[in-house]
């Protein structure tokens, strides 16, 4: 295998799961309304630490007795006396519709006033209309959908990278990034249309 090739695995989940409070979901339920969130909104919530997150900057850590450090311009070996940090950041806020790609009941717990669940089962349908709606609205914007890697770097970039203490979540994360790079944004909503052929909603059990 080539070592410098990138393999990425595009195979969408069988279902999604967009945990919520019950008129939201309702109401994406019976007109395909969802709202695509600004990056940099997580960051204002330190109450909510679900959600909370600076989602434009990525640090990880690797224990330095695994890590190999060369000096390109002379060829020595470096050795890293503690760990090493890994720092990456997305110079630009941009819009994110996240999912879950798991039913967890522990989720309910984590996400405040949640009550409901909405569960994609067509998954590769929602998506395209997601995205063809999102076309018609987010003109020239990079858009794409991908599962976060947890506790490393991703594949997709660091826009697609999650910290270690969110694992349960096993993230389905949408995002799109504008042409021009963008310090404020606002939220938009999608209308996607009537999606009862391709979703239910299930409420929180007990």
């Amino acid at each position: 295998m080539d070592p410098n090739r990138l393999t990425l695995d595009c195979r969408r989940p069988d279902r999604l799961y967009r945990y919520s409070t019950t008129n939201l979901l309702e109401r994406s339920l019976l007109l395909g309304e969802f709202r695509l969130t600004p990056a940099t909104r997580y960051q204002t919530l330190p109450t909510d630490t679900a959600r909370h997150d600076n989602e434009l900057v990525r640090i990880q850590q690797s224990d330095g007795r695994h890590v190999h450090i060369t000096d390109v311009a002379t060829g020595r070996k470096i050795v890293p006396i503690g760990p090493v940090t890994y720092r990456s950041e997305v110079h630009s806020n941009y819009l994110m519709l996240c999912f879950s790609t798991i039913w967890d009941h522990r989720l309910f717990r984590q996400f405040p006033d949640t009550d409901a669940c909405l569960i994609i089962n067509e998954v590769n349908e929602f998506c395209d209309r997601i995205h063809t709606a999102a076309e018609d609205q987010l003109a020239d914007w990079a858009g794409m959908d991908g599962a976060a890697t947890y506790g490393a770097a991703s594949p997709l970039g660091a826009v697609f990278a999650k910290p270690l203490k969110h694992f349960e979540q096993q993230e389905w994360r949408f995002a799109w990034l504008p042409i021009k790079p963008a310090k404020t944004l606002q939220s938009v909503y999608l209308k996607i249309g009537n999606i009862e052929t391709l979703a239910e909603v299930r409420l929180k059990a007990g």
